[in-house]
């Protein structure tokens, strides 16, 4: 029984995707779908953690500052750079929960703030 011939771009189609498999491998490009899939192979969880520091002035407004982590140094250390700001009386640290679950169609879920500090004057005071 003999077999039929394969069309002629047959054999060009398969060397080129062979090639960019290869390519996909070995260099860092992430083309669909020759993906390393990065979007499913990281952990997601349904709670972000964040802090924050809220700045008081001498007349009593607030203003707050998204903090990426807060370094587990002396606090009176950071106490004194945040006080040093002009006009800044007080300062609050809070570590802030955010539960990306709970969510009001396309409203951004309420967050929940828990006080783990106070830097003042007098020094830093812890309040957990």
């Amino acid at each position: 029984m003999a077999s039929a011939a394969a069309p002629r771009y047959a054999r060009p189609f398969a060397v080129a995707f062979l090639a960019l498999i290869v390519v996909c491998a070995f260099v860092p490009l992430n083309l669909w779908p020759f993906s390393n899939w990065e979007l499913f192979s990281r952990l997601r969880t349904d709670k972000e953690t964040a802090w924050e520091a809220v700045a008081i002035n001498r007349s009593g407004s607030e203003r707050d500052y998204p903090i990426a982590s807060v370094p587990r140094t002396d606090r009176g250390a950071i106490c004194s750079v945040w006080l040093r700001r002009p006009g800044t009386r007080i300062v609050r640290i809070y570590h802030v929960e955010l539960l990306l679950s709970d969510r009001d169609e396309n409203r951004t879920a309420p967050r929940h703030r828990t006080l783990a500090w106070i830097c003042s004057a007098k020094g830093a005071r812890a309040e957990s």
